[in-house]
């Protein structure tokens, strides 16, 4: 029951982000301008990650509970890459931006790197999240 649970949790998270990248995300920027979508896009994203590292945190509970190891490790590796991408990565891509506006010379660099690399950490926690699926029910 305790994986069942897990496996729930689990679900919930891969539905947070992919409304978030399907719904979201593409109707703030076609909605809002420039200046809205900045502010907007600031205050929802550390809310997101951190709401998904929250869910993802019981989601490795339940696991542990469970005694599913590969659900153990994977769960607490996207908990510990929604923080990296909270407490590290957006801060320093609100930086970058910000420097970017003010013309900076090698910020657009920069935010392009940071930008990539928090993609590639949420696409990563998707790839993560499936295999937990793919995991628990071919075992």
């Amino acid at each position: 029951m305790y994986v069942e649970i897990g496996l729930l949790l689990n679900a919930l998270i891969l539905g947070s982000m992919t409304s978030f990248m399907v719904v979201t995300s593409p109707a703030v920027f076609k909605t809002l301008d420039e200046d809205h979508s900045k502010k907007f896009l600031r205050y929802i994203f550390p809310r997101l990650f951190n709401f998904c590292f929250l869910i993802s945190m019981f989601m490795f509970l339940f696991f542990s509970l469970g005694d599913f190891v590969s659900g153990m490790i994977f769960g607490i590796a996207i908990a510990i890459s929604f923080l990296i991408n909270t407490y590290v990565l957006t801060p320093r891509i609100n930086k970058m931006r910000d420097l970017m506006l003010e013309g900076r010379p090698g910020s657009e660099k920069g935010f392009n790197n940071l930008h990539m690399a928090s993609v590639l950490l949420y696409l990563l926690n998707v790839i993560f999240i499936i295999l937990i699926f793919v995991l628990y029910y071919t075992r």
